[in-house]
């Protein structure tokens, strides 16, 4: 269930900028029914019981009309919780639609209504007010608290019937008495938390006295507000709203986080379209890996072979380098002894040197 400060928040939201239309149509029932008493009293001036009598059923049945009224000014206020068109024509909405319907609920209301002012009705007329003023105060005292307690003891006694109206609205083939039982058992284990509702709006209908009671043009459209908030909770259409607007703040931070249904489903097709791509991104990504990996592997291979044959080379040059160094030194060594034979074969005696040595 919704706490009472959630309900006066959103009720406050729902009459922003709209107070206009409003409070039209709070005054307009409300002089209906100032206009139906000073009627009923023009009517029937009399002290006499039958003018008595014959004016309190003339004032129930203008009571049971203005209600009709009543009735569509609650209408207005459920569109306007709705977020939904609105205008003044709704207060005569019910007169379009089954107003017998609505008739018959009030009726009981109506009695109720009779039954718990009767004390003060009674006494009104049968107390003498008398000529002091010491009487005159302790008659409008006593009347003052009488007409007090039987407003609080309706007000109380009628919680259980609150949601009537509402309930007219919403199923346009319902019956009056067929509303009356279904908002009794709606407000089966709330009653406590109505009535705190109610009470919680007493301090600044307290606080109007000092603006001369023209705070209650605001106060009391704001009450009716919040009891229409009352009952959107008890048939779970508040909670699914807040639920709405739940999903709407996290789609609006990560729309990948949750939404309504089709934003569900447009974000299902997205990340599957993202799971896809992902995966097309990571196969291109092995693929890039592994023809790095073989483009490495073959740089690795071609500098191995570059390497080997330079290795090659280098020792192939070396062993050349190496041969021409010991062909030279064979060279040289074989030249030395080429010269040194040479020289042991001019030193050896010829046949000739033994004819000029015979000469000499």
């Amino acid at each position: 269930m919704t706490p009472r400060r959630e309900l006066k928040k959103y009720a406050k939201e729902a009459m922003s900028g709209k107070y206009g239309t409003i409070i039209l149509g709070f005054v307009a029932v409300q002089a209906l029914a100032v206009i139906s008493s000073m009627v009923s009293s023009s009517l029937f001036p009399g002290t006499e019981k039958l003018d008595i009598v014959l004016g309190y059923a003339f004032s129930f049945i203008l009571t049971l009309l203005v209600n009709v009224v009543a009735a569509g000014l609650n209408y207005m206020y459920l569109n306007i919780a709705r977020g939904k068109a609105y205008s003044l024509n709704d207060l005569i909405y019910f007169y379009k639609h089954h107003p017998d319907r609505v008739i018959v609920a009030t009726f009981f209301l109506a009695v109720l209504n009779v039954l718990t002012m009767l004390p003060y009705t009674i006494y009104g007329n049968t107390a003498e007010i008398g000529n002091s003023i010491e009487s005159q105060i302790t008659w409008l005292y006593k009347s003052l608290i009488l007409m007090l307690v039987g407003m609080i003891v309706f007000q109380i006694l009628s919680i259980p019937l609150e949601m009537t109206y509402y309930i007219l609205a919403d199923q346009p083939d319902i019956k009056g008495t067929e509303a009356l039982k279904e908002s009794i058992e709606m407000m089966h284990g709330n009653w406590g938390r109505y009535l705190m509702l109610k009470i919680s709006f007493l301090p600044l209908m307290f606080l109007s006295v000092f603006t001369f009671y023209i705070a209650l043009l605001w106060i009391l459209p704001y009450l009716t507000m919040t009891e229409t908030m009352f009952y959107r909770d008890l048939t779970g259409e508040l909670t699914a709203q807040k639920e709405q607007e739940e999903r709407e703040a996290k789609e609006f931070v990560n729309p990948m986080f949750g939404g309504t249904p089709e934003t569900d489903d447009r974000m299902e097709a997205q990340s599957s379209t993202y799971n896809q791509e992902s995966r097309h991104q990571f196969r291109n990504a092995e693929d890039i890996d592994s023809t790095a990996a073989a483009y490495a592997q073959e740089n690795h291979e071609t500098g191995w072979k570059e390497e080997m044959k330079e290795s090659s080379e280098n020792q192939n040059t070396a062993a050349n380098e190496k041969n021409a160094t010991s062909y030279e030194t064979d060279r040289e060594k074989s030249s030395t002894q080429t010269d040194a034979v040479q020289e042991e074969e001019d030193n050896e005696p010829k046949p000739w040197d033994e004819y000029f040595n015979s000469l000499k």
